[in-house]
C-alpha cells in the first residue's frame, strides 16, 4: 500500500524522556520512505467500520470456528489506504471487571491480532465500555494494540495525526455515554473545543468518532443533532457516531458528512436490526472530502459480517457534500 502512516503522539502530552536518538532514526527513515513512495499520490480512500466486540458470543465463535471475522472484508480492506473502526472493550480478564460494568466485554490479547491482520491501523477506544475493566483495563488495551501494531484512539490521547500520502488527518474520539469507570465528556463543552483546536491547526482534514445516542433507535435524537452541529461549526469535517447498535442515516450537516449511526460490524446481538452495518467510504481527492456507505450484513447465528454487493445508494443524502480539504497553519 503506498500510502505510509505516522503516528503522533496529543501535542499537550509529548514525552521528551523517550529515547530520543533511536525514535528519530526510525522517524527519518519512514519519513524518506514515504516521500518516495506516496509523493505524486493525490488520493487517499478510508474507510470506517461500525462497533467491534472481541468478548461474549464473538470470542466464543472465534474459539469454535478459529477463523477471522473479516474473512469476507479482507479483500475490500487491503484495497484502500487506511482502515478504521470502533471497539467495544477493553483488553484484560474478566476477574477485572469492575462492579458498574454490567455487561463487561473483557477482551483477550491474542485476539488483537485478527484486527491488524485484517487490515485496521487505529481503532476509537472511548465508548461505555471502553472502562469495564478500569483504568488498568484502558492501560492494558493501550499497551495491546502498540504491541499489534495498531493505534488505540482516546479522548485523552485526541487529535492523533494519520499521514497519508501529502494528507494530514486529525482523529478526535469521544463519548457521551458514561462508561463504567465515570468517564465520559460533554458535548459542547471547553475541552472538546480544545481538541477540535488542536486538530485543526495542524491537518487538512479533522474526523470525529463519538458515542452518542439510543440504543436500537433507528433515528438520530434531537441532542444528536444539536451536537452534531456544533461539532461541524468548531471544525469537524466528517462525524462517526457508534453506540445505537443499529443504522441511523447519515446527514450533510453544514456541508459535512455525518454518520449518526455506522451500525455494528463485528456484535453478537441477534436483533435482525443489528446485523446490519455500514462502513464509512471516504476519499480525498480533488480537494474535497467524499464520503459514500458500504453496506454490510451479518447473518442469524455469527458475528461475522459479509459486504453487500453494491446496490440502492445507502447514502443519498451525501450526495454533493464535499467539504474542502483546508490548507494546514504549517503550510
Amino acid at each position: 500500500m503506498a500510502a505510509r502512516v505516522r503516528w503522533s503522539v496529543d501535542l499537550m502530552n509529548y514525552r521528551v524522556a523517550q529515547a530520543v536518538l533511536f525514535t528519530l532514526t526510525l522517524f527519518a527513515t519512514a519519513t524518506t520512505n514515504a516521500q518516495s513512495s506516496t509523493s505524486t499520490k493525490d488520493q487517499v480512500r478510508l474507510l470506517f467500520t461500525g462497533d467491534i466486540l472481541l468478548s461474549r458470543g464473538v470470542q466464543r465463535e472465534l474459539q469454535h470456528r478459529r477463523r477471522s471475522p473479516w474473512i469476507a472484508c479482507q479483500r475490500l480492506f487491503h484495497d484502500v489506504d487506511w482502515v478504521g473502526g470502533n471497539f467495544e472493550g477493553a483488553i484484560g480478564p474478566a476477574a477485572q471487571c469492575v462492579a458498574s460494568a454490567g455487561p463487561c466485554f473483557a477482551a483477550r490479547e491474542s485476539d488483537v491480532e485478527l484486527l491488524k491482520s485484517a487490515g485496521f491501523r487505529a481503532l476509537t477506544t472511548e465508548n461505555n465500555h471502553a472502562g469495564d475493566l478500569g483504568s488498568t483495563g484502558r492501560k492494558q488495551t493501550r499497551q495491546a494494540f502498540q504491541h499489534a501494531g495498531l493505534l488505540a484512539v482516546d479522548f485523552e490521547n485526541s487529535p492523533q495525526f494519520i499521514e497519508l500520502a501529502k494528507f494530514e488527518i486529525a482523529l478526535v474520539a469521544i463519548t457521551t455515554i458514561p462508561a463504567a469507570d465515570g468517564r465520559v465528556q460533554e458535548v459542547p463543552s471547553e475541552v472538546v473545543l480544545e481538541k477540535l483546536r488542536l486538530a485543526r491547526l495542524r491537518a487538512n482534514i479533522v474526523v470525529v468518532s463519538i458515542h452518542w445516542g439510543n440504543e436500537l433507535v433507528p433515528w438520530p435524537s434531537s441532542t444528536q443533532r444539536k451536537q452534531a452541529a456544533w461539532l461541524v461549526e468548531h471544525g469537524a469535517d466528517l462525524v462517526l457516531g457508534h453506540h445505537p447498535h443499529v443504522l441511523q442515516r447519515p446527514e450533510c450537516i453544514a456541508g459535512s458528512p455525518v454518520f449518526f449511526s455506522l451500525g455494528n460490524h463485528v456484535f453478537d446481538q441477534a436483533n435482525p436490526r443489528t446485523k446490519e452495518g455500514l462502513i464509512a467510504d471516504c476519499r480525498l481527492n480533488q480537494g474535497r472530502l467524499h464520503c459514500q456507505g458500504i453496506r454490510t450484513q451479518t447473518g442469524p447465528g455469527t458475528s461475522v459480517p459479509r459486504v453487500l454487493s453494491p446496490g440502492r445508494d445507502p447514502t443519498p443524502d451525501l450526495a454533493g457534500c464535499a467539504p474542502k480539504i483546508k490548507e494546514r497553519s504549517d503550510n
